[in-house]
């Protein structure tokens, strides 16, 4: 999406080139004025030009023109960081000056930073029709899920957003989040005709179609996908639920098998034939190929728990609970819920950030109860070794926080959640269960509690209050897998998302 803004560097020298920036701004060195910078950036001598500009900020250290000169010339060199400084400098001087303006929110955007959204809201206070601009903030509200703003946004580009398919589809996609479902498909249509064969506008558009209640129409959008040589495993397994959805459970068993076979290695290619075979009881013929895709993928805690659902609607009680205590082993975070999963995703890629800023915020916000479970999820995910001195330091730590959050709110269902996993990890099961009851108790419906309960109580409870709630969570499984597909996830992510 970099390319969505004019580059910088273009733009401000043709600015220059129209005697857009008056020359009675610039200080005149000896030998060197504006005429000669500008030369020199025309035959890409980039240091050269950032050497007199240096000469003319000698004369004039106020010279925003000047700092704006040097700022392009170390951007053409590829020095992003200081051309970033240079052009806040002509900013703090002239804080309206558009040529800065623009090439500052080109970079703090190339960079992904959140930094570009005040540049360009200002570039908009100044030039309101602006498209360029509108395409951009559009794109960076996008990613920060302000679907009603990037929609206004996107719409203010215009035509803009034609050549610009990753901002189409983050256009269209806005309109679908905000109810808009005609406008979304048109927008998602014009992106095939773009990209004819491109998986992700027609995995959308088939999607938007089907929760449209046009069953018909999707498959119709997907049909040039499925009848390519090697299709994508995710088409295969819309394809079949879209076919399952109107009662041809054949088809829906076809395209899996077909999903499988081509692409053996993927795990939720199993989980859907699971959850087919859950749906129809055929639990015996889910049980024989989840565990052949467990030979493959052994280390998948999805297909344990998959298998283990199976296993308990069959009537084989030990083997459900085995594969629920595997899946916990491979992966104590598993939870069908996914709580906080965009959390927990930005904390692996910078936990130390992640956990610094959630600290600060409980020190700001001392009676913020999700602040303190946010810090509590963020400890749950400190990779071991930074924990060598005391390995029990951190869980202690997380458990401290998470009861201090369900302290502030006994209602965080998020919080009892994660309490009990953590007692759970902590070899608590006694305080895991309370936890999980009062979750329980607040949402019936919380599969993450009852999985965690059985994991609890597979010790300390009863054996058929275990087979009970072996049955509660297949049923709430069942029940989701109805809903599911409502809840698909996109064909592809906008590049930063």
């Amino acid at each position: 999406m970099c390319n969505v803004l004019r580059q910088g560097a273009t733009f401000i020298l043709a600015a220059f080139l129209l005697g857009s920036m008056p020359p009675f701004v610039f200080a005149q060195g000896a030998g060197v004025s504006v005429s000669t910078v500008l030369e020199a950036l025309e035959k890409g001598q980039n240091a050269a030009a950032i050497g007199m500009c240096d000469e003319l900020l000698r004369k004039d250290p106020k010279s925003f023109t000047a700092w704006t000169l040097r700022a392009l010339g170390l951007e053409r060199s590829g020095q992003s960081k200081e051309a970033l400084v240079a052009y806040r400098r002509a900013l703090i001087l002239a804080p309206d000056f558009m040529a800065a303006l623009e090439g500052a929110a080109q970079l703090e955007y190339k960079a992904q930073s959140v930094q570009a959204l005040p540049l360009l809201r200002h570039i908009l206070v100044l030039q309101p029709a602006n498209p360029t601009a509108h395409a951009m903030l559009g794109v960076l509200e996008y990613r920060q899920q302000d679907y009603t703003n990037a929609g206004r946004d996107f719409a203010a580009a215009g035509a803009a957003l034609d050549a610009q398919p990753d901002a189409l589809l983050a256009y269209a996609i806005c309109l679908d989040h905000l109810k808009r479902a005609p406008e979304a498909i048109a927008s998602f249509q014009h992106l095939v005709a773009l990209e004819p064969m491109n998986l992700a506008p027609r995995y959308d558009l088939a999607l938007v179609q089907w929760r449209s209640a046009t069953s018909a129409e999707a498959l119709a959008t997907l049909q040039p996908l499925l009848e390519a040589p090697a299709a994508d495993s995710r088409i295969l397994r819309l394809a079949a639920a879209i076919h399952e959805a109107d009662g041809e459970t054949p088809q829906a068993i076809e395209l899996l098998r077909s999903a499988i076979r081509d692409d053996p290695d993927e795990p939720n290619n199993y989980v859907d034939f699971a959850t087919l075979a859950f749906a129809h009881r055929s639990y015996a013929v889910g049980i024989d190929l989840v565990s052949r895709g467990l030979a493959r993928i052994p280390n998948s805690a999805a297909l344990y728990m998959a298998r283990g659902v199976l296993y308990g609607q069959n009537g084989d009680f030990d083997k459900a609970m085995s594969d629920f205590e595997h899946a916990h082993q491979l992966d104590p975070n598993y939870s069908m819920a996914a709580t906080a999963e965009g959390i927990a995703q930005s904390q692996q890629h910078n936990h130390d950030a992640a956990l610094k800023d959630f600290r600060r915020q409980v020190q700001d916000h001392p009676k913020d109860a999700l602040g303190y479970y946010l810090l509590a999820e963020a400890l749950s995910w400190a990779p071991p070794e930074e924990n060598r001195s005391d390995p029990s330091g951190g869980m202690k730590e997380a458990i401290s926080m998470a009861m201090k959050s369900v302290e502030l709110d006994p209602s965080l269902v998020q919080a009892w959640d994660l309490l009990g996993s953590l007692y759970l990890q902590n070899d608590q099961p006694n305080q895991a269960a309370n936890a999980c009851r009062t979750a329980i108790k607040l949402m019936p419906k919380d599969q993450k509690s009852v999985y965690t309960l059985i994991l609890a109580l597979r010790k300390t409870g009863s054996r058929e209050e275990l087979k009970n709630l072996v049955q509660t969570l297949t049923e709430l499984r069942k029940e989701e897998g109805t809903e599911a597909r409502q809840k698909e996830r996109y064909g592809r992510l906008i590049e930063g998302q």
